[in-house]
């Protein structure tokens, strides 16, 4: 099982609506899978089922967003900056996080992660 994949935020909320389509979509992969720290910020803070919820992300492998890649970020963001296509700071954290530990990222709302792809970024 050499893949790697982060589930974004939207990935992790469809798994706790049991989305049955996207839980076998993910079933089929031969993966393992991972989330950021950022990821857990997110689905925490919107949390309602605080068991369920520390289920699902004790289950996953984390990736912190660690000094290296706040640099890597700050690089990434200057660069959109001066191609005018900034992004929003959490998913460029995610992003960052997931170029810099080579792991492909699963979400659903790929429309602002497509802007990463020039920089690595493996979109599923």
């Amino acid at each position: 099982m050499d893949r790697k994949i982060c589930l974004d935020t939207d990935i992790l909320i469809q798994i706790m609506r049991n989305d049955k389509k996207l839980k076998d979509k993910i079933n089929s992969l031969n993966a393992s899978f991972y989330t950021t720290s950022i990821n857990i910020f997110e689905i925490w803070q919107g949390h309602k089922k605080g068991e369920e919820t520390l289920e699902l992300l004790e289950a996953l492998i984390k990736l912190n967003f660690d000094e290296s890649s706040a640099f890597f970020a700050g690089d990434l963001q200057r660069k959109l900056s001066d191609k005018g296509t900034i992004i929003d700071f959490r998913d460029l954290f995610i992003g960052a996080t997931c170029i810099k530990n080579n792991v492909e990222l699963m979400a659903l709302n790929s429309k602002h992660f497509l802007r990463l792809k020039q920089f690595g970024l493996k979109l599923i």
